[in-house]
């Protein structure tokens, strides 16, 4: 029950992790926008960050849960970026797909692959900067602590 426990917090972690640096990164994209112009209110670009953020927080969670089922027992410095890479970009496709299957009838060829295209960056993205922070951050267990792994028993 415990490991499970600690699964579930580091889900919640990552998508936290996930949607604040999307919330960074789309805060300056569209403060830079909003100073065009031509650029949309402020009040659209506010909305943006926030559906930008809340669509991170649910790949984050979504990469962390197929993180812990692939990565079972692995230290965070043997995890490949290539790896992080794929497995953000996979969940960001995933979630693409299952907003295109509610929304087909209302997007265009053109929105659709901005939206693939979107999503995909934002999930390899997101998953990069997580594991590059991780590696940075180094080791926060002392000797006799918990297992350092991901998803270790």
């Amino acid at each position: 029950m415990l490991r499970w426990l600690r699964i579930i917090r580091g889900m919640i972690g990552m998508g936290l992790t996930f949607s604040a640096g999307v919330g960074v990164v789309t805060s300056m994209i569209a403060g830079l926008v909003w100073l065009l112009p031509w650029s949309e209110s402020g009040l659209e670009m506010i909305r943006m960050v926030i559906a930008s953020s809340i669509w991170a927080f649910t790949v984050g969670v979504a990469f962390s849960g197929l993180l812990a089922i692939t990565a079972r027992g692995r230290a965070v410095e043997e995890l490949s970026l290539p790896r992080f890479v794929a497995l953000g970009a996979g969940v960001g496709l995933l979630f693409f797909g299952v907003l295109a299957i509610n929304a087909w009838q209302a997007w265009s060829v053109a929105t659709a692959i901005t939206n693939a295209t979107i999503f995909v960056l934002l999930g390899g993205g997101s998953a990069t900067g997580t594991l590059m922070l991780a590696r940075r951050a180094g080791p926060v267990l002392k000797p006799g602590d918990e297992s350092r792994s991901v998803g270790a028993r």
